[in-house]
């Protein structure tokens, strides 16, 4: 098939690294691709960005944990410059005094992990043991097209293969399942442990991303689902040159295959005729046609904005309508002209991900206090430092921090002019606590509010997620069981983004199923 003028097979809106896989999927098949990015650059939030001239900086996503080796090699990704530089991070939840907990993945670390919490030692095994167990119920279901939730023949064939992989694990596992998915992760933390730090922790885990507190009905669940992302991907990775370099290589990989990528290429409304894709228009008028159009942005905008609501049925309409997002975490990048250094922190674990979340109770109450519209005194967080195991990101003998911070409203009481400046030193003398001078060592900064996220990376609301993790929005739930197959009203038209199932996270997905669904109707 050949390109004429600006006719193209398929048009991707969105290069972001759901739309970039999308798109070099779809290239594979044969197809001539065009990728429009409003942005300058690819990669939206997961881009790689600088904070001044020599300090590059994960732009908000700064480890991997979920795309699946199958992307990898299917694309030859590494054929198109991905590197990793840190392979298996480990996961270290830091203590006030220094007395930090690593949550252990080998036998030996497992034996540190008794010597500091003996009495929770057993109940960690048995509880990660269970996790996988269920995870691995679920895992298949997050590498495939959903179940057609108004299909009854399709649904009956779905619980037959879930209730089979119970059978096959053991009907206990599949029975825990059930039972998991109203339950609390508060609840279930509160009954089989003692340490609050280790509660914190695990806790922080299951709601990363979410506006829910750990004592939410469904948050437990959102644990399993979580575990069940990871076994998709090869363990928690940092990539060599920053989170960018994952949407180079997806942009190597479409221009390998004769694709084309245009940026600053703002799309203002999707064309359609006779009820079938037709193309998109640009905001400066520039009319592009194709007969398949696939976007990689939000749900909402792109069916109530760039389509239209009056092509949609009424009651789809309403639920979009009402699942606006609103994201509730906030990002630092900071430029460090030492390495921070953690307060009892073993050196070989200085480049781990570290998480700041003491207790149970301490979640629960930035959960409540964001919900109302402000932030704790000392904010959760996940903290990294990248340029440990990358030392391209900095000059040398100098560092990068990169800051996630939970519970952080899209909405601040006052006004995020009045309350930023308050925000930030609320979040380094947070970190302070923990790497004493690390106010004293910043060269320089960014901070990136939910808002600022919006705004600077084209995620509606500064959610990552781009919709809730909730169980009624998850597999063909999501974005809605109208849209939970990356289908829309009108031929051609397709959802391919962190909205759509399996959801958020940085793991290429989405955008990867709803081209081999868009395929099947080549």
């Amino acid at each position: 098939m050949l390109r004429v003028g600006n006719t193209f097979d398929a048009i991707v809106i969105g290069a972001g690294h759901n739309g970039l896989a999308a798109a070099a999927r779809l290239a594979q098949q044969g197809r001539k691709v065009l990728v429009l990015e409003a942005l300058e650059m690819p990669g939206g939030a997961a881009a790689t960005s600088q904070i001044v001239p020599g300090y590059a900086a994960p732009a908000v996503a700064h480890l991997v944990e979920g795309v699946p080796r199958r992307i990898e090699r299917g694309l030859k990704l590494a054929r198109h410059g991905l590197r990793y530089a840190a392979r298996d991070v480990p996961t270290v939840a830091l203590d006030r005094d220094g007395n930090h907990v690593l949550l252990p993945n080998n036998r030996k670390q497992f034996a540190a992990f008794r010597s500091r919490l003996p009495k929770d030692a057993d109940a960690y095994r048995d509880y990660v043991a269970l996790l996988r167990a269920q995870a691995a119920l679920i895992e298949p279901l997050l590498g495939d097209t959903p179940p057609d939730m108004n299909d009854p023949a399709a649904m009956r064939r779905f619980f037959r293969r879930l209730v089979w992989r119970g059978q096959f694990s053991g009907r206990a596992t599949l029975k825990s399942l059930m039972q998991t998915l109203p339950e609390s992760i508060g609840d279930r933390l509160d009954a089989e442990f003692t340490s609050p730090l280790l509660k914190g922790a695990l806790a922080f885990d299951a709601i990363q991303g979410g506006a829910e507190g750990p004592y939410a009905p469904g948050t437990a669940f959102r644990a399993v689902w979580r575990e069940a992302i990871r076994m998709q991907g090869s363990g928690l990775r940092q990539i060599s040159g920053g989170t960018g370099a994952l949407a180079d290589a997806l942009a190597a990989a479409i221009a390998s295959q004769g694709g084309e990528l245009r940026f600053g290429a703002r799309v203002v409304r999707i064309l359609v005729e006779g009820n079938e894709a037709a193309g998109v228009e640009l905001a400066d008028g520039t009319v592009l046609r194709a007969p398949l159009v696939i976007s990689g942005i939000n749900p909402r905008v792109t069916l109530l904005g760039l389509l239209g609501a009056d092509r949609l049925e009424t009651q789809p309409a309403m639920e979009l309508r009402h699942a606006k997002p609103k994201g509730t975490l906030a990002k630092l990048n900071l430029a460090l002209e030492t390495a921070p250094h953690f307060t009892g922190l073993a050196p070989e674990f200085q480049g781990a991900r570290l998480l700041i979340a003491p207790s149970l109770r301490e979640v629960d109450e930035a959960a409540m206090v964001c919900r109302e519209g402000g932030f704790v005194s000392e904010p959760m967080m996940e903290l990294h430092v990248p340029s440990i195991a990358d030392r391209s990101l900095a000059p040398e003998g100098q560092h990068i921090l990169s800051v996630i911070v939970h519970h952080v409203p899209f909405d601040v009481d006052g006004g995020w002019e009045a309350r930023r400046e308050i925000f930030v030193q609320k979040v380094v003398r947070t970190i302070d606590t923990y790497a004493p001078g690390i106010a004293d060592a910043m060269i320089a900064g960014e901070i990136l509010t939910p808002p600022d996220i919006e705004r600077k990376y084209g995620l509606a609301g500064g959610d990552w997620h781009q919709g809730d993790l909730r169980l009624d929005r998850l597999l063909g739930f999501r974005p809605s069981p109208a849209f939970g197959r990356y289908e829309t009203p009108v031929k051609g038209l397709y959802l391919c983004g962190a909205g759509s199932h399996p959801g958020g996270g940085v793991t290429c997905l989405p955008g990867w199923l709803a081209a081999e669904k868009a395929g099947e109707g080549k």
